[in-house]
């Protein structure tokens, strides 16, 4: 059997085709010549874009073949080399589904057989594209039997916030903190954040900064003053309202070291960069549609890559959730250590109320799922998954500044001011991560009453209650009703 390739159409996938055409003319006996006819029922068949379709055609004709055209979507014939002459041929035609061809686009495509004595008979096959690859069970994607999947730069920084914190608590045990040392952290100079970090990167936390907090010099203003509260704690100061210093966790005896409005710097850093960098990428950046949306390269891969541009910012927003790649719900115990920052207090408000919320399984599987429909060119099903990880990545810092409210509330019911302060720094954080998506559920106005009254008037924890912290409770549950069954179980 000859193969003929479809020069005209561009290459995308497809699953095989069958087409039988048969073909009569004058039967040189001077009877009157059966009219030509198609021998065979026309197939509809689906495939991924980007491969190889053949459909293999028996043709006949009784006056013999003259010329087979193939016309696609109503487009110009196109010849297709053919036995002149033969009464019966076979041949394979092989179609190409065009590489950015959307899932579910359906191409129509019809042979016209013409015998020598101008007799015509047409059919026609429609190929629909379907599923490239289907939803895998973990968060693995490959091509050519090679991972496309790459966010080294989203790892470096979660390392970069690991070590900006190990060298913070320090300052909790009473050390003096540098304040160059954390700018240099921030701005990871020389490579290493000063010769702060135990390893070397080319990238920053500083530059992927949400820009407002930028301007406001947020954390440059939070890093001079953890510096300077730390010579009071080194010096031996405790912390009072109105005094930076180091206040002392009942419940484990550790000291923190917190301003003078008794909020802990190592958590308002900490928690702070995984709002203004990890959230602020995910929602502002790497889901947008200048890195996923339509006009985003799908097709030809980046230089040097095995991903396109937009496989690539997909893994990258996936990156700063870093969860392992297996990442469900319930979650094992024994596996704990796996997760951090954001994937970590996912699995916190996960593991409640028998997994009601279930945020781990929810947020994996709708990476997973946009990942596959990138891979398939299914913008409406990629669009509709990022619509998910909007709402529930916002939704983790709600529950989560939700448990550390209720944990605060324990606190002051023992008494326990140290444990208190640092509980509501992690709420106070919580809160203000809220911030950075731009479908917030929450307005600016209601998360700066929660910091700003709430959690204690002026903003001073010296100043909090038991019902500012519950009406702030009710304020998230009632603008996330999500919340509601769980509340106090978290």
């Amino acid at each position: 059997m000859q193969s003929f390739r479809n020069a005209h159409t561009p290459r995308v996938l497809l699953m095989a085709l069958l087409m039988i055409v048969g073909f009569s003319a004058c039967d040189g006996t001077g009877n009157e010549p059966e009219r030509p006819g198609i021998d065979g029922a026309t197939l509809q068949v689906e495939g991924g874009r980007g491969t190889d379709v053949e459909i293999p055609l028996t043709l006949r004709a009784e006056a013999g073949i003259q010329s087979l055209t193939v016309s696609v979507d109503g487009g110009a014939p196109e010849s297709v080399p053919v036995e002149v002459g033969a009464t019966e041929q076979e041949l394979a035609y092989v179609f190409e589904i065009p590489a950015a061809s959307v899932l579910g686009t359906t191409y129509a495509l019809v042979f016209t057989l013409t015998d020598r004595e101008g007799e015509t008979s047409d059919i026609t096959a429609t190929v629909t594209t379907g599923k490239l690859i289907d939803t895998p069970e973990t968060y693995e994607f490959t091509r050519n039997g090679a991972s496309t999947v790459s966010y080294s730069g989203q790892t470096d920084r979660l390392d970069m916030v690991e070590e900006m914190k190990a060298y913070l608590t320090t300052g909790d045990q009473g050390g003096v903190l540098s304040e160059q040392a954390l700018l240099d952290m921030f701005e990871n100079t020389g490579g290493n954040g000063g010769g702060h970090f135990s390893f070397t990167s080319d990238r920053q936390l500083k530059d992927k900064t949400f820009a407002p907090d930028l301007d406001a010099r947020l954390f440059e203003d939070l890093f001079a003053r953890a510096a300077a509260a730390s010579q009071n704690g080194n010096a031996g100061v405790t912390a009072s309202n109105g005094t930076a210093g180091l206040i002392t966790r009942e419940n484990s005896g550790n000291t923190i070291l917190v301003d003078e409005n008794g909020r802990e710097f190592t958590q308002l850093i900490e928690k702070g960069l995984m709002g203004a960098v990890f959230y602020n990428q995910i929602y502002n950046v790497y889901l947008t549609d200048a890195r996923i949306g339509n006009g985003v390269e799908n097709v030809e891969l980046v230089e040097g890559k095995n991903y396109t541009a937009m496989e690539h910012h997909w893994d990258e927003a996936f990156g700063y959730w870093d969860p392992p790649l297996d990442f469900t719900s319930p979650w094992p115990a024994s596996r704990g250590n796996e997760d951090r920052f954001w994937s970590h207090y996912s699995n916190v408000v996960d593991n409640v109320a028998d997994g009601l919320l279930g945020t781990n399984k929810i947020l994996m599987d709708a990476y997973k799922e946009g990942r596959t429909a990138i891979v398939n060119n299914d913008p409406a099903t990629r669009d509709a998954q990022r619509d998910i990880l909007y709402e529930y990545h916002e939704l983790v810092a709600a529950a989560t500044a939700v448990h550390y409210i209720n944990g605060t509330l324990a606190h002051l019911n023992e008494g326990h001011t140290g444990e208190a302060f640092h509980t509501l720094s992690e709420a106070w954080a919580f809160v203000n991560a809220l911030k950075y998506s731009p479908r917030r559920k929450i307005s600016l106005a209601q998360i700066e009453e929660i910091q700003e009254t709430d959690f204690g008037a002026g903003g001073n924890f010296w100043n909090v209650t038991p019902a500012g912290l519950n009406k702030a409770k009710a304020t998230l549950v009632a603008i996330y009703p999500k919340l509601e069954p769980v509340q106090d179980a978290l």
